[in-house]
């Protein structure tokens, strides 16, 4: 009857060796009966590893912990190494035996459950991966933290990446590697088919688009030098598999110390997973298109406005413009994250985008304004919005041109706002706009100096200006800022 079971039955006496099984039991530890003898929960025959591969110390096994305490122990997930066999994954439950009121040993049940562990192994890898490359910002993020995921979270002995280079001589240039980095070379494989580098499992996927698979990299009937290299390293599976990130031919090649590590269920998660890394490299190209675009279109409406104003030639980019900003080091000071800070530069560049509106003789006129043509340059900040919001620029650009004349007491334009009504960036630009603008000549005054500027927003500190926007500006001087350098 109990032979009938799929579930293991194990029996153990209180010496901790085996004493019987069932033919699932067989079966699951890859035994047969004949080997039971002598065979102890402490033997290292059992292979036993944790699900993260490391090495399961026999008093930690189920078993022991039942035998030493007394207490069950339920649906504990244990790996199952053993020679010439695939990795299996056993739940395993055990049972402490009495008899006449005495304990006399230790029932354990193991239920193979290799598909579940391998499935929720697979969601959590691709979970990962899909976390760090929809956040990387250069293109090669994606690849290189492909691999390193594989590796510390898919606990793989090396992964690393192969990218077609040199059509004519077929060769394969390595990207990025983590884990047994000593391994590939550039060099080792090609995916020449007239060339024995080019006959192995990366070669072959680079040069066919069909992923390949060699579960036991032992076998000496394999020639080529990947494969002694690899018996170097101890590592005893591999999957090479074909995907093209950006565009450009390449393998994603995972390595692995135990043999048979890659089943169907398993290549097709990590194809899927390859997938997802076509996917980020995709997402973060279409953002530098979109980047660079934005930039050459805030650079374009810049350039209007200043062709307006020859004496305020360059006034915008030098307080937006990258690397030398103060409005961006200021951001940065205060400590909002890089999109924000590259937003601030951005908006920085445009703000007195409205001034296209204003007559040339009035922005360029030497001596004060009468009422009306103040009241005609005030209405550069309404019609900057209404440019750079028809634009369908990112928030917060339109409304930095807006607000950037806003005072903290309501004693602004256009709109009079309020203290934390005024948007933080359009703070950070009224702080950089009023320093840069007073450091430079005007035809009817000449450059007042960094340190009267600095002054001016000080004495204006929490009335005017935002106090901790100022402290952060001056905290930007003491550190060496100048305009012109970062």
């Amino acid at each position: 009857m109990l032979d009938s079971l799929a579930t293991g039955l194990l029996l153990f006496g209180n010496d901790g060796n085996l004493l019987d099984c069932n033919r699932a039991g067989l079966d699951l530890l890859g035994i047969t009966r004949d080997q039971l003898a002598g065979l102890a929960v402490s033997d290292p025959r059992w292979g036993a590893v944790h699900e993260d591969g490391t090495q399961y110390p026999a008093d930690e096994r189920p078993t022991m912990v039942t035998m030493e305490s007394g207490e069950p122990c339920s649906d504990v997930i244990v790996g199952i190494d053993n020679p010439g066999m695939a990795r299996r994954w056993l739940s395993n439950s055990t049972y402490p035996v009495t008899f006449d009121g005495s304990a006399s040993g230790v029932l354990s049940s193991l239920v193979d459950v290799s598909n579940r562990v391998q499935k929720e192994h697979l969601l959590r890898l691709l979970t990962g991966v899909n976390r760090v490359v929809m956040s990387a910002s250069h293109e090669s993020d994606p690849l290189q933290s492909l691999c390193t995921t594989l590796v510390e979270q898919g606990h793989y002995a090396l992964a690393w990446i192969g990218v077609a280079s040199n059509v004519q001589e077929g060769e394969i240039n390595i990207a990025c590697a983590a884990g047994v980095t000593d391994y590939p070379y550039d060099g080792m494989v090609s995916w020449s088919g007239s060339k024995e580098t080019g006959s192995g499992p990366v070669g072959t996927a680079l040069r066919t688009g069909i992923t390949q698979v060699l579960n036991d990299l032992t076998n000496e009937s394999l020639f080529g030098p990947w494969r002694e290299r690899a018996s170097q390293f101890g590592l005893t599976s591999c999957v090479a598999i074909p995907f093209a990130p950006g565009a450009r031919r390449a393998v994603l090649a995972i390595y692995d110390r135990h043999i048979f590590a890659f089943d169907e269920t398993t290549v097709q998660g990590l194809e899927e997973i390859a997938r997802e890394a076509e996917f980020g490299i995709a997402h973060v190209l279409s953002t530098k298109r979109l980047e660079a675009a934005l930039d050459g279109t805030i650079a374009a409406l810049a350039r209007m406005t200043e062709t307006r104003d020859p004496y305020t030639a360059g006034h915008q980019l030098r307080v937006g413009s990258l690397g030398s900003s103060l409005g961006a080091a200021i951001a940065t000071q205060h400590g909002l994250d890089a999109k924000m800070i590259e937003l601030v530069r951005q908006s920085g560049e445009v703000h007195d985008i409205g001034k296209i509106a204003v007559p040339a003789e009035i922005l360029s006129r030497p001596g004060r304004l009468s009422s009306l043509e103040f009241e005609l340059v005030k209405r550069h900040t309404l019609v900057g919005y209404d440019i750079l919001s028809q634009a369908s620029l990112p928030w917060p650009i339109a409304e930095v041109a807006l607000q950037h004349h806003e005072r903290m007491d309501g004693s602004g334009y256009p709109n009079g706002l309020l203290g934390g009504d005024i948007i933080l960036p359009a703070r950070i630009i009224a702080v950089a706009d009023v320093v840069e603008a007073m450091t430079q000549h005007r035809p009817y005054r000449p450059g007042l100096g960094i340190d009267i500027a600095l002054a001016e927003v000080t004495a204006g500190a929490g009335t005017l200006f935002d106090a901790d926007v100022v402290k952060s500006c001056l905290a930007v001087f003491e550190a060496g800022f100048t305009f012109g350098t970062s």
